[in-house]
């Protein structure tokens, strides 16, 4: 039967797709395919570093002068595949692989040395890419030189072949290509040099182990493992089973590949076991291990591959641990995730738990996350989070049983890893509540016990500057430590919209000093929010019609200056202290106010003036976390351990419900850096200016 030959335009269609990077690799196969143990590539370039002479020298066995048509005439089936070769690595395909240089040059040139018995013959043969399909050659001749082996020569190189693209794209791709060959055959003398260099492949090894020992029954194997940094071009992850006189013998694919995750690798099995084995192809076509001699067990092959499938499971649980992290940032970067309040501890709290579940789910399966689009992954993490939303997290089960199927082995470990993510949730919640309670019972410490000679500024209102939860979530610190307003004004700016330029109001009460502002953003309705706080000392001083008219001067100067105001900014001015006086003055505003149903609204017009006791402001954070409280039990009689702390002591106290500090503008952006705020170089990495 006549096989179908191709001509130059097939030829060229068929290869169209070949890279150059490609077409040389398929000549250093050629040259192991032929038994080399040696690989050399040499090229020279001009002045303009393009290369004008490249040649791929091997120690193969050469091209048998009898086998040249076989070897050169192009066909539509593969010289290679058979069953007496399939146990070696060859690599060449339909026949053509000898073809691909016209991607490199015009011409190609081989000359070979073969040994017919005793003798060593030369000839040498030429192909033209305007006719693929043809060759020339010269007559065999007794060879002087006593060696086997071909050189290619590549004739009229063309442009694009210059010495920057061979040192970038070329030597990677062969780092790619040969890297798995290489290491197997490392104790061989096998080797592919580049102009005297050898390929090194070093910088795309993650880890090695070397020297494993695996004893199964009679049988002791020697195993190499590597992992790769990047995918080895066109194989799998794989065992290659090597007999005891270096001699590769079979090869199958491990059971991790296609699973969406970058665990690539490699396993060099060594063994006499496998010197009476050899692969065949079966009549499905397919690889299969044999035994020529019955003196060896399938079952011994068996339980070494499921103790290798161990090993490597065990190597792939850490490195999907530290991907999983690497995911999660990658999704952060691409806004995959919702949008929380990153001032707001309870959506921090979500946040985190939401992270971790997706780290979860693609340490178990992480094909999930394999080729999605921006708009698939928003889309799987929304469902993710509306499910932990409702408190249903075995519905993740139903989702990834339509993505793909799990394992009982596998559904199991989820389950356990979920059940893990939500108690670090919980465990984290209740430490933020207990914290809270724990502040809060220092601080009415402070506030009504006499013996602690608590300060108005050294000790409530720094108090208050770490816990300013109290009057809000959500919001951040924009000035304490009683800044003058022109100071405050300038980082209300900064803030809104980053500018840093000093600033200067006319009006009387301008020097006057606030105790505290906090700001927050809502970004659902576009508003900014502003709370002022004015505190009075407990004992030391009653609340009346003195103490609220200093909280309406700041009242008349936020509204007569235009910077401070929009039609999406909006104030709130609270007074806190411990008792009214006997005036009468703050019930009667109070009482004038109550048809608003606002416990503590003293005055509304265009902002909202509040004033407050501090029991009122203990008493407010109990209600809204009383439910929490409830739900956790927690015992608030325990939360107090230290029994004798001085004022100082309690305001030097770390918790982790404490409020982020004071706004820091960066000295760079600073108009006058002889402010001792200004002179701050820190600014916390979550605080941005916006645009409202």
């Amino acid at each position: 039967m006549n096989k179908v030959q191709v001509n130059t335009k097939g030829i060229k269609n068929r290869l169209k797709a070949v890279k150059p990077c490609r077409a040389i690799s398929e000549y250093i196969w050629n040259g192991f395919d032929a038994g080399a143990t040696q690989i050399d590539i040499r090229y020279v370039s001009d002045a303009l570093r393009a290369i004008t002479d490249l040649s791929i020298t091997d120690n193969g066995s050469g091209i048998q002068s009898d086998e040249l048509v076989r070897k050169f005439v192009p066909i539509l089936a593969s010289e290679k595949k058979s069953s007496e070769q399939i146990n070696t690595l060859i690599h060449g395909k339909n026949g053509l692989g000898r073809l691909t240089f016209f991607h490199i040059s015009q011409k190609v040139e081989f000359k070979t040395i073969y040994k017919d018995n005793l003798e060593f013959y030369f000839f040498s043969i030429e192909i033209d890419s305007s006719s693929l399909d043809n060759f020339s050659r010269t007559n065999s001749e007794i060879s002087d030189t006593k060696e086997v082996g071909t050189v290619v020569s590549f004739i009229n190189i063309l442009p694009e072949i210059s010495v920057d693209y061979f040192n970038s794209t070329i030597l990677n791709y062969l780092k790619k290509e040969f890297c798995f060959f290489l290491e197997m055959k490392k104790t061989s003398g096998i080797s592919i040099k580049i102009n005297d260099s050898y390929l090194e492949y070093d910088d795309i090894i993650k880890d090695t182990e070397n020297g494993i020992i695996i004893q199964c029954g009679d049988h002791e194997f020697n195993c190499d493992y590597v992992r790769w940094l990047k995918k080895p071009n066109s194989t799998y992850s794989r065992y290659y089973c090597i007999d005891n006189q270096d001699l590769f013998r079979f090869s199958k694919p491990t059971t991790f590949n296609n699973k969406g995750d970058e665990f690539y690798h490699s396993i060099y099995i060594k063994s006499g076991f496998f010197n009476n084995f050899e692969a065949v192809i079966d009549e499905s076509n397919q690889n299969e291990l044999i035994e020529k001699q019955n003196n060896l067990s399938h079952q011994t092959f068996k339980d070494l591959i499921k103790k290798i499938e161990s090993f490597l499971e065990n190597k792939r649980n850490p490195f999907l641990l530290e991907y999983s992290q690497y995911l999660v940032d990658k999704y952060e970067k691409e806004g995959v995730f919702p949008k929380y309040e990153k001032k707001n501890e309870w959506e921090k709290i979500k946040a985190d738990e939401l992270r971790e579940t997706i780290k979860r789910l693609y340490q178990i399966e992480p094909k999930i996350f394999h080729t999605l689009n921006i708009t698939q992954k928003k889309t799987f993490v929304a469902f993710i989070n509306l499910i932990m939303d409702g408190g249903e997290l075995e519905k993740v089960f139903d989702i990834m049983s339509c993505v793909v199927e799990l394992t009982p082995e596998d559904r199991n470990k989820l389950c356990n890893q979920l059940k893990i993510t939500k108690l670090s949730s919980i465990i984290k919640t209740i430490e933020l509540i207990s914290d809270r309670y724990k502040a809060v019972e220092h601080f009415k410490t402070l506030v009504f016990d006499p013996s602690m000679y608590a300060g108005e500024i050294p000790h409530l209102q720094k108090m208050m500057e770490k816990n300013y939860w109290l009057l809000g979530e959500e919001y951040m610190l924009l000035s304490a430590a009683e800044p003058k307003f022109e100071e405050v004004l300038r980082r209300f700016s900064y803030v809104l919209h980053g500018d840093t330029e000093g600033k200067s109001i006319n009006h009387p009460d301008k020097n006057k000093e606030m105790d505290l502002l906090i700001i927050r953003q809502d970004k659902r309705n576009d508003i900014i929010e502003n709370i002022v706080a004015e505190l009075k000392h407990p004992i030391n001083v009653k609340l009346g019609k003195k103490e609220l008219d200093q909280i309406y001067a700041y009242f008349s100067l936020i509204k007569s200056e235009h910077r401070f105001n929009g039609s999406n900014i909006k104030w709130k001015f609270f007074l806190i202290g411990n008792e009214f006086d006997s005036s009468g003055y703050i019930e009667n505003q109070i009482s004038n106010m109550r048809v608003h149903g606002e416990a503590g609204l003293a005055f509304r017009s265009e902002y909202d003036v509040y004033v407050k006791r501090w029991s009122e402001i203990f008493t407010e954070f109990e209600l809204r976390h009383n439910f929490l409280n409830e739900r956790l039990e927690l015992e608030k009689h325990k939360l107090i351990v230290d029994e004798h702390l001085s004022a100082s002591d309690i305001i030097n106290l770390d918790f982790s419900s404490d409020s982020k500090g004071e706004l820091k503008i960066p000295r760079s952006k600073l108009s006058n850096p002889s402010n001792t705020f200004a002179s701050s170089s820190r600014i916390p990495s979550d605080i941005l200016p916006f645009n409202p």
